[in-house]
């Protein structure tokens, strides 16, 4: 398994708010993915969830990943952002999307609240996404990621990690295949990105950005 992880900062916003970053360990791996709002102190809020999931899960790839089922997955993730959430909201502000995938022993589990996304890469650079976002044009979870960018009200999420709510994430469960593709990405890869834009950048992932409104983060996973 090999990933790469890209950012690249929006003319929106003075910093970037989206972050991202991944732990492998052999055929297993935990991918994290964030995109913090307007908020103050969104885009530190992001970032500190990122370190704070994947510190917790390193330890479980120190003492050996034995587990199996999805579900169990599940109660890790659910476990582990319930414990994240008053440690994170002690010291910081603001609000952020987010999506965990975890993929060990030939399945991927997604944990996510807001509009960051997952995909499976198909062999002709496409991307078939298997997240449906959390927002007002997408109320009733029906609508393709290509017909979400073009409404303005995917701008208002419905969802996301605040102080004022206990994590509530939506599960994706995914069986992986030998030599499968998947990428995780932030809207501002999603929706401000044409879908030709989209391959470019998975066939050349240092090759140059378009100028762009919001900030792009993606992670690139081949297993």
């Amino acid at each position: 398994m090999k990933y790469h992880v890209r950012s690249v900062a929006g003319r929106a916003r003075r910093t970037n708010h989206d972050f991202a970053g991944a732990l492998c360990d052999g055929e297993n791996g935990v991918f994290v993915i964030t995109d913090g709002t307007s908020r103050v102190g969104s885009g530190q809020l992001a970032e500190s969830f990122v370190k704070g999931v994947l510190d917790v899960w390193s330890k479980h790839f120190d003492h050996g990943l034995h587990i199996t089922e999805c579900e169990a997955v599940e109660q890790v993730l659910l476990s582990i952002l319930a414990d994240l959430h008053p440690v994170l909201f002690a010291s910081h502000t603001g609000a952020t999307c987010y999506v965990v995938g975890v993929a060990a022993h030939g399945k991927l589990t997604l944990a996510y609240e807001g509009d960051c996304s997952c995909g499976v890469v198909t062999p002709a650079g496409a991307i078939e996404w298997i997240t449906s976002p959390h927002c007002k044009a997408n109320w009733r979870r029906d609508r393709s990621h290509s017909e979400l960018a073009q409404d303005p009200a995917r701008h208002r999420v419905t969802r996301c990690l605040k102080a004022s709510r206990a994590p509530n994430p939506d599960f994706v469960f995914h069986s992986l295949t030998l030599r499968e593709r998947l990428v995780f990405a932030t809207d501002g890869f999603w929706a401000e990105l044409t879908e030709l834009q989209q391959s470019y950048l998975l066939a050349a992932p240092d090759g140059s950005c378009i100028d762009v409104e919001d900030d792009i983060t993606w992670i690139d996973v081949q297993l």
